[in-house]
């Protein structure tokens, strides 16, 4: 809502200008206890972004510690697990937000399989982050080096457990960062 009355206001002012969320844009996540979820769903509302939820093949073990132990475990030894298919029309895209809870310092290693895929090659990457206390660490950077050939906005967001303070300012300022003509 808040575009279109931007681009009516803009409109009756005189200005033809199109707002930068005319980019097709996808916000791409995985979440085990909703936090990241809940924050995909902020950024997704606010850029007027498509959602799509990163989801295993085989899904973890539903018991904490196990998930846990085996998450740690495909950090140590590089393990990418498979993932289910990305949207068909994910070539159309032009901006992806990668959201992701933050494990032993980096991405989730689902979210390290959909970067590492390549088939983000050519688009502008935004990634955001929740965590336990630990803050983004190497997330950005990380997400940087995974995903060749992109155009990685590396002044992502990272926020503590639920708490989404700042997102859709964030995730608004950054939308039009990576669209804006001046480039």
């Amino acid at each position: 809502m808040k575009k279109v009355l931007s681009l009516i206001t803009g409109l009756m002012l005189g200005s033809a200008a199109v707002p930068a969320a005319n980019a097709k844009t996808l916000v791409a996540y995985f979440t085990l206890s909703g936090n990241t979820e809940k924050a995909a769903k902020i950024v997704a509302e606010e850029t007027g972004a498509d959602l799509y939820k990163i989801e295993l093949v085989t899904p973890y073990p539903a018991e904490y510690k196990a998930q846990t132990e085996l998450a740690k475990k495909e950090l140590a030894d590089g393990t990418l697990p498979a993932i289910k298919p990305w949207p068909e029309n994910i070539d159309e895209y032009d901006v992806v937000f990668i959201g992701s809870p933050v494990w032993w310092g980096t991405m989730s290693t689902p979210v390290r399989t959909f970067l590492a895929s390549g088939v983000l090659k050519g688009k502008t990457v935004i990634p955001f982050v929740t965590h336990g206390g630990g803050g983004a660490d190497e997330s950005f950077a990380d997400t940087e080096k995974l995903c060749e050939g992109c155009n990685v906005i590396t002044d992502g967001w990272s926020g503590y457990s639920r708490i989404t303070f700042g997102l859709a300012g964030w995730a608004e300022k950054s939308l039009k960062a990576a669209t804006s003509n001046d480039k």
